[in-house]
This record gives structure tokens, C-alpha cells and sequence, in this order.
């Protein structure tokens, strides 16, 4: 796991490296003024899983901070996000809140792997 600050375009090409689309989901609400965090994923990821190899502690990670419970493929980028005045959601840097969390609870994941 890296925290760190990227361009979207650079994530997108990161999380699907052999086609550069990837599609972000929830993984927690915003709140207000509170910035919420959505994930990044390859679309076809779940489809090649001779390219993309099984991210067990992604699974584990993004369900705990509770995104969707299932099986992820490949590398998964998580960001913070606004709601967007269209309903589209504007991805934004981690809070530090966030990125603590993040960190906590995937310490205590990697420690039961």
C-alpha cells in the first residue's frame, strides 16, 4: 500500500496499465461538507484475470472501510470525492483523517493476512 498524491489520469493508467479505464465506485458516502471516498478499478479487470492478478487485501480493505463487499483484480486506487452539483462526483486528495483510517485499517488486515 503507497498514500500519496497523483493526478486522476495517472491512478486510471496505474489501476489498468494495459488500457488505462478504470471506473470509480463508493466506497463511503460524503457527508456535507465531509468528503467521502470512492475507489478506482479496471473495467475489465474482473474479465482478465490472466492480466490482473487477485488483490485479496484490496477485497478485504475496501470492505472493511465499507465499500463493496466482493473479490477485486489488479491494482485498486482510493480517493476522496465531493458530491458534484450534477450528481457527478468530483474525486479529490484523502483527507488526513482519511488516510489515517486507511492506514489503521489496513495495518490490522496485513497483521491476520
Amino acid at each position: 500500500m503507497t498514500i500519496r498524491e497523483a493526478a486522476l489520469e495517472e491512478l486510471r493508467r496505474e489501476v489498468d496499465p494495459y488500457g488505462g479505464k478504470a471506473s470509480d465506485f463508493v466506497i463511503h458516502h460524503a457527508s456535507g461538507s465531509i468528503a467521502g471516498m470512492r475507489g478506482l478499478a479496471a473495467d475489465t479487470a474482473g474479465l482478465a484475470k490472466d492480466k490482473y492478478p487477485p488483490n485479496r487485501l484490496a477485497s478485504r480493505l475496501i470492505g472493511a472501510l465499507g465499500g463493496p463487499d466482493r473479490y477485486w483484480f489488479g491494482g485498486v486506487a482510493i480517493c476522496g470525492y465531493h458530491p458534484g452539483n450534477e450528481g457527478e462526483p468530483l474525486l479529490c486528495g484523502l483527507s488526513d483523517s482519511q488516510c489515517h483510517l486507511i492506514t489503521q485499517v489496513y495495518s490490522a488486515l496485513y497483521e491476520e493476512a
